[in-house]
């Protein structure tokens, strides 16, 4: 690299801490071995540089945990273990407000059919903030979310029919207030938590609807009545059991079965609610089964399978939003976990997972993938030399408007967020010419 412009820029990057990119790489941060928690069904929280989740099972009674581990990995810590009296077997993961951790647990409590709880992020005896009976739901399975004073979520059974519902809960605790029952035809036995925007909680059904195969639902947050948005035939997908993201007026999600191969699809559907587009199929090989929503990063969006892949343990993949052929990231192979049924969290590019098992004890994994960098190239003028004065140059004739010098120069969208020639593109550009992350 040549002096002046471009080793300025460095000196300035080093000296503000920024750190060399890594390649994409997977670690192990924790493996389960009974005693610690075993089979974490559930995906992560992340305060910091600590990670929240929970397990299924195993800790002091066998009856499931609430642990935090590093980002770096290293000491695992149990902040909880159920005994049935706040609940036990906990299946889904733990959402974070100030200092404290709320979720819920599929079983235990003064009803018997489960809780929802909180507890400190530094641990302690959860507080059980309302139980279900049958009547008012049970088997909460999925999580919560948090808007304003009051948690949502849904229960699995129960309610007016047996068939599940859509509860709420005031952070402070009290009784669970049914917003919805599911009657089968607007949709039956939801697995999955909810997704709220506005006023406007979305959600899926793994069966119900027309075809009995499963729906994708909206509701006001009051609780009226619930609109069926799509409802699933299995030529394109059946038995949704995770949460969809939203972005702009666009929600995806997966199915865990159906579509062109039987193994499960991605998929996409207006806010509005129409015929859904099916964006990528799963056929063993690139995976199978998807359990877990999907997180989005700029035109990608990133899950897991719990089946399929090379060695039909599961795998993390990557499709675009656009859709097209399902690019594998990891296949798990047992040392590195096995059958990952919960979605991923991303924190610059690193995505942070569980396996439910596999790993030295066989009780499950909490992993780390770094990503490649989707920004552009240091050799932005594609001269073959990366990060000099010329590259820097080219950047700003091309933000300006003008024409790239060399008539090879990278996308002015350098993040590759969508949006051409932003502040965040001039960061972005100026951190990787100085060997830094993206």
């Amino acid at each position: 690299m040549s002096r002046s412009i471009a080793s300025i820029v460095c000196n300035l990057a080093v000296a503000a801490g920024v750190s060399s990119a890594s390649a994409q790489t997977l670690t192990t941060l924790a493996t389960f071995n009974g005693t610690n928690g075993r089979d974490p069904r559930a995906g992560l929280t992340l305060s910091g540089n600590t990670l929240y989740g929970t397990t299924f099972t195993g800790g002091a009674s066998n009856l499931g945990t609430v642990f935090s581990v590093p980002v770096t990995g290293g000491t695992h810590t149990t902040l909880v273990t159920f005994n049935g009296t706040s609940g036990f077997q906990p299946v889904a993961g733990l959402i974070l407000s100030g200092n404290t951790l709320y979720g819920t647990a599929s079983q235990g409590g003064s009803g018997g059919r489960g809780t929802v709880f909180s507890v400190p992020v530094i641990g302690g005896t959860p507080t059980t903030l309302a139980t279900f009976n049958g009547a008012n739901g049970a088997l909460p399975i999925a999580g919560l979310i948090l808007s304003a004073s009051t948690l949502y979520g849904t229960t699995n059974i129960g309610g007016a029919n047996d068939l599940g519902t859509v509860f709420s809960v005031p952070v402070t605790g009290g009784p669970a207030t049914t917003l919805v029952t599911f009657n089968g035809a607007n949709g039956t036995q939801p697995v999955a938590g909810l997704i709220l925007s506005g006023n406007t909680l979305y959600g899926t059904t793994r069966l119900g609807g027309t075809a009995t195969l499963g729906s994708v639902f909206s509701i006001p947050g009051a609780g009226e009545a619930i609109t069926t948005l799509v409802t699933f035939n299995g030529a394109n997908g059946s038995n949704p059991q995770a949460e969809l993201t939203l972005s702009g007026n666009t929600l995806y999600g997966t199915t865990q079965s159906g579509g062109a191969n039987g193994r499960g699809t991605v998929f996409s559907v207006p806010v509005s609610g129409g015929t859904p587009t099916t964006l990528a199929t799963f056929n063993n090989t690139n995976g199978a089964l998807p359990q877990a929503g999907l997180i989005l990063s700029g035109s990608t969006l990133y899950g897991t399978t719990v089946g399929g892949g090379a060695n039909n343990l599961g795998t993390v993949f990557s499709v675009s939003v656009t859709g097209g052929p399902v690019t594998t990231l990891v296949t798990f192979d047992g040392t590195n976990g096995t059958n990952p049924s919960a979605g991923l969290i991303l924190s610059g590019n690193t995505l942070y997972g569980t396996t439910r098992r596999g790993g030295t004890s066989g009780f499950g994994t909490v992993f780390a993938l770094v990503l490649p960098s989707p920004c552009g190239t240091p050799d932005f003028d594609g001269d073959g030399d990366e990060g000099t004065d010329a590259d820097i140059e080219a950047f700003f004739i091309v933000l300006a408007g003008g024409t790239c010098p060399t008539g090879t120069c990278a996308s002015i969208d350098f993040d590759a967020d969508g949006d051409e020639g932003t502040d965040a593109d001039i960061e972005a550009f100026f951190r990787v010419i100085a060997g830094g992350p993206c």
